[in-house]
């Protein structure tokens, strides 16, 4: 059974601004006193390899970083067998709704609409997987857009930042930057160091191999990025956890006897800290995933759905395969939280964020977010995990 440490907020009054239209109500158990009656799913991809070439990593860290069995950023076989397992997890939570078809398909399947980003293979596959198991055998098909620029998973790809945009992205983040860095984040960046490039830092090294050299934001063909010793050792640090994930012996990670688990409990708030400093700031989350938060909010009011073809009035599931970083921007923009006893990637790969609405019995229609998570374990051994508790209910409001 997974151990769940999370932040809970409870918003008062109407979360979307606007009282949720009346639907027809979707064939539903009504569960603890009330009727399921849509859902969102946002996705993210199975464990993949690192985005920059082996090589390139070993020259700019001096690490003997392993050697992965797919092109850097691709999905491994055993990165979609852990994401399989996730989805039957949830497709048999949503089963016992009465949400999506336990046994035969019926018309529950077809209002399943599962839309993936195009700019990578790893998240056009991660569709093709939960569409071919958030309904069994029911001739679910992945769509995703004819060009690698889309919207909904990534605003920046069509959207010129404006001047009040680009103040509003640096005051966010002179705002995270200029506070104390926490002390947990101080502690895993001196181990990532001695871990990684421990003579990084002096005369002679390349600047890469220094974490400690400071964090700061820059604009590249008009879009902001981190820069410095955080970023790159918040990347790193997610690669160790890849490598865990992916089930790699603890010879690759050159511990010398080094306590793998506990050293990945130790870095991985240094990439949580990272992903505070730009990805989970409200005015970049905004910019770049603004579309998505608008288009769940739409689906979920009964109101049109742009950008993702395919959305009916009569669809009630609809899955989102996409990144962390999609998952970030909803953080910053459904103000929302958490974390994980077995689990130090809050956004680890196949973390599923919900987005439920209820209909309770006095008619009110409340929307519902949680998130669905493998352990490190159910990770590297591709298991299923349990969420037949509901997941972890990080919001509920009208």
């Amino acid at each position: 059974m997974m151990k769940r440490v999370f932040h809970r907020v409870i918003a008062a009054g109407c979360i979307f601004g606007a009282v949720l239209s009346s639907a027809s109500v979707a064939r539903a158990e009504v569960q603890h006193g009330g009727v399921l009656e849509k859902v969102v799913f946002l996705a993210r991809h199975g464990v993949r390899s690192p985005t920059k070439p082996i090589a390139d990593l070993r020259g700019m860290t001096g690490f003997n970083w392993t050697d992965w069995p797919v092109a850097p950023g691709e999905m491994t076989s055993h990165g979609e067998q852990a994401l399989a397992a996730m989805v039957k997890a949830v497709h048999a939570r949503y089963g016992e709704y009465g949400l999506l078809p336990n046994a035969a398909c019926g018309e529950a399947a077809q209002h399943v609409v599962v839309w993936a980003d195009a700019a990578d293979h790893r998240t056009q596959r991660t569709g093709e997987i939960w569409a071919e198991h958030i309904a069994p055998s029911c001739g679910v098909v992945a769509h995703w857009a004819s060009g690698a620029q889309n919207p909904i998973f990534n605003g920046l790809s069509v959207h010129d930042i404006s001047p009040a945009e680009h103040m509003a992205i640096l005051r966010d983040f002179i705002r995270v930057s200029s506070r104390p860095v926490p002390p947990n984040v101080v502690s895993g960046l001196a181990y990532l160091q001695s871990w990684i490039s421990p003579r990084g830092c002096t005369v002679g090294h390349k600047p890469s191999a220094c974490f400690q050299t400071p964090v700061a934001l820059e604009w590249k063909e008009g879009k902001p990025r981190l820069k410095g010793g955080m970023a790159t050792a918040g990347t790193l640090a997610e690669n160790l956890l890849l490598m865990q994930g992916e089930g790699f012996a603890a010879e690759h990670f050159g511990a010398e006897g080094r306590d793998v688990e506990h050293g990945l409990n130790v870095v991985m708030p240094v990439h949580e800290y990272e992903s505070r400093l730009l990805r989970r700031t409200p005015a970049y989350a905004r910019v770049k995933n603004g579309l998505m938060a608008d288009a769940i909010k739409a689906f979920l009011s009964d109101h049109a759905v742009s950008n993702i073809p395919g959305v009916m009035p009569q669809t009630r599931v609809l899955v989102l395969a996409g990144h962390d970083s999609n998952q970030d921007a909803m953080m910053a923009l459904f103000g929302v939280s958490w974390k994980f006893a077995d689990q130090p990637d809050s956004t680890a790969p196949d973390t599923v964020m919900a987005f439920e609405r209820w209909r309770r019995p006095n008619g009110h229609k409340e929307m519902v977010i949680r998130v669905y998570h493998q352990s490190v374990d159910q990770l590297r051994n591709a298991e299923e995990p349990d969420v037949k508790s509901g997941g972890d209910v990080l919001l509920q409001g009208h």
